[in-house]
């Protein structure tokens, strides 16, 4: 991908994922909202504000193409899977070693994570080896499972770290 739309990406995934962070309490806690929006602060939701937009970037991107890359869906959600999980690595190691976490690291973590969700796709977009149809088909799958697992984890959170605020 070039420069260009790396940087259109990063920009409109960095900008819809800190509204996303507002949006639920803004919407008067409206439950519809709150299945792609943060309804706390606890890690599980904080990964909607790079899952959310990305696929709905991702998606846009894809249905505009000219020319279609044939692994896309599945460089898009393998690069928000590894996004997301670069950012629950990084603040559990950070506030594992300081002991609690601050805003203002928190907020570039997301900002890593969306450049994390990029490099990935791209790369793997760079790779013939994903050019499957079988491994887009697991794509869909894959990104609807999450959605499902957002939704469900939003109204009935496991008493768990990651999902407690």
């Amino acid at each position: 991908m070039n420069k260009r739309k790396n940087l259109l990406a990063f920009l409109i995934i960095g900008i819809l994922g800190t509204i996303l962070h507002f949006t639920y309490e803004l919407s008067g806690e409206n439950p519809i909202v709150g299945l792609f929006s943060a309804v706390n602060e606890s890690v599980w939701e904080h990964q909607k504000l790079l899952f959310f937009p990305s696929v709905l970037f991702f998606t846009a991107e894809y249905l505009t193409q000219k020319e279609k890359t044939k692994n896309y869906p599945i460089a898009s959600i393998l690069g928000i899977i590894f996004g997301n999980i670069t950012i629950i690595s990084l603040f559990y190691t950070y506030t594992g070693i300081i002991g609690k976490s601050y805003v203002i690291i928190d907020i570039l973590l997301f900002f890593i994570g969306v450049i994390v969700t990029i490099a990935v796709r791209n790369t793997i977009i760079d790779n013939t080896k994903y050019n499957s149809k079988n491994y887009n088909i697991i794509a869909v799958f894959l990104t609807l499972f999450l959605i499902f697992l957002f939704g469900l984890f939003t109204f009935y959170p496991p008493q768990i770290p990651i999902f407690i605020q």
